[in-house]
This record gives structure tokens, C-alpha cells and sequence, in this order.
């Protein structure tokens, strides 16, 4: 599936959908290398059953019990490959910090090679298939956030800042460029960001009405509008009625 992972330059591409938010190459890039090697498929396994689990139960009532036995594995072979249950928000941080900077990194390819409006488009692209494939990972995020470990929960707020960031700096170069017309970056880079993952926060929502792509394509249309002003999109200014102060 085209992602942002790709090491082919960043372009607008379109998603094929993944089956599943964790692959293989996410557990590579997180396990420790100096750790003895453990068999990745199985604990790739474990780490999506357990995804799925706190997916649909929450994962305060979610046990290791209860993912071993998903996995059809016994707690003491369940042991072998995680030491407690707060382990998988740790694991998922990492997933996502190496998505993302993957992303980031992607993205910076381009500054400078294209301009900041399709550079916008890139980004916003990129980010929202991204969520599109973790989407899992992200509503997890947003459930789970005050009942994981502090540095977890304090970790993927980070992260977060480093996409607004980075959406805030384009838009600082297109207002600089006079492409875009707004008047707080920070905030239109919040609400980018806000938009793409509404995707996932609403799936319950979009899921029969939508795909994906036609999802990207509408806040695409959205993003662009609310980055030109309204004289650049074309949408007239919208006015308060004037009510009549005579007797």
C-alpha cells in the first residue's frame, strides 16, 4: 500500500487500505537490537491481537488472560514475549514516533522542490492514510490516554506536536509566499490535523458513506479553501444578520 514508509519521493497517492494497523516492518523498527531475538510473527500476532482487544473492549478491562488466550497461547508463554500488559501502549508509541518521523521525513524531502501548496497536499495526504491505516491505534489514543503510564501518554502528545508542527510551518511558508491567507498557523494546523483523524475518531460515522479516498479528497477540498481566504476559493464572506432597531 502506498504509504508514506515508501522511499520513493512524497507524492499525492492513494491507499489501498491495510488489513491490519502493525506489520512486521513496525515491530523491526521498535524491538531492541542488542534484546535476543524473539520469533516476530508470533509476537506480531500477540501485539495485534491485543490491538483488537483493546479495540473493543478498552483497555482497562482488557487482561493479559484474556490476549493469551485470543492468541491460543498459555500466560506463562504470553510472558516470554512481554513482561505486563502496560507494555503494548509502549510498543505503540514507538510504532507511531517511527511513522511519523518516517512521515516528517518524507514530507522535508520536498520542501524547497515543490511549492507550499502542493507541499500541503502531500502532507495532508500522507498523514491521513496514515491514519487511515492506524486508525485502530488512533482512537486507542484517545480512549486510553489517561490510563496509560505518564511517559506513554506524554510521549504521543509529543508526537502529536510534531505534526501540527510541521503543518504549521508550511503554512508559515505559503503565507510568507502569499499562497495562503492565514491569519494563526498554529490553529489551521490543529485543525488539519483534527480533520485527518476524524476519520478515524468517526469511522462509525463515514464507514457507509465514504471511502477513504473520497474522505482524503473532500478535506483536501476543505483544507485548501480554509488556506486561500475566501476571495482565493471563491466562497463569499458570510455575514450576521441585521436586525432592525426601529420601533
Amino acid at each position: 500500500m502506498p504509504t508514506v514508509n515508501s522511499d520513493k519521493p512524497a507524492k499525492v497517492r492513494k491507499n489501498k487500505t491495510a488489513r491490519q494497523d502493525i506489520t512486521i516492518d513496525d515491530l523491526d523498527a521498535i524491538i531492541d537490537s542488542k534484546k535476543p531475538k524473539k520469533p516476530n510473527a508470533k509476537l506480531l500476532q500477540i501485539v495485534v491481537a491485543a490491538a483488537d482487544l483493546f479495540h473493543e473492549k478498552g483497555y482497562g478491562p482488557t487482561t493479559t488472560r484474556d490476549i493469551g488466550e485470543a492468541c491460543n497461547i498459555s500466560p506463562g508463554h504470553l510472558y516470554y514475549y512481554i513482561n505486563s500488559k502496560d507494555d503494548f501502549p509502549a510498543m505503540f508509541r514507538k510504532i507511531q514516533k517511527n511513522n511519523i518521523d518516517k512521515w516528517e521525513k518524507a514530507v522535508r524531502k520536498e520542501i524547497g522542490r515543490v511549492p507550499p501548496d502542493e507541499l500541503l497536499k502531500i502532507a495532508v495526504t500522507d498523514y491521513a492514510y496514515l491514519v487511515h491505516r492506524g486508525r485502530r491505534m488512533t482512537v486507542f489514543w484517545y480512549h486510553a490516554a489517561v490510563q496509560v503510564k505518564r511517559e506513554d501518554s506524554a510521549g504521543i502528545m509529543e508526537v502529536e506536536k510534531q505534526v501540527v508542527n510541521l503543518f504549521k510551518e508550511i503554512l508559515e511558508s505559503g503565507c510568507k509566499q502569499g499562497q495562503f491567507h492565514v491569519k494563526d498557523p498554529f490553529i489551521v494546523a490543529s485543525n488539519i490535523v483534527m480533520m485527518c483523524q476524524t476519520w478515524a475518531l468517526k469511522r462509525w460515522l463515514y464507514k457507509d458513506k465514504r471511502t477513504v479516498d473520497q474522505y482524503v479528497d473532500q478535506i483536501l477540498e476543505l483544507i485548501d479553501a480554509m488556506v486561500k481566504g475566501q476571495q482565493q476559493s471563491g466562497h463569499k464572506k458570510l455575514r450576521p444578520p441585521v436586525h432592525s432597531t426601529s420601533a
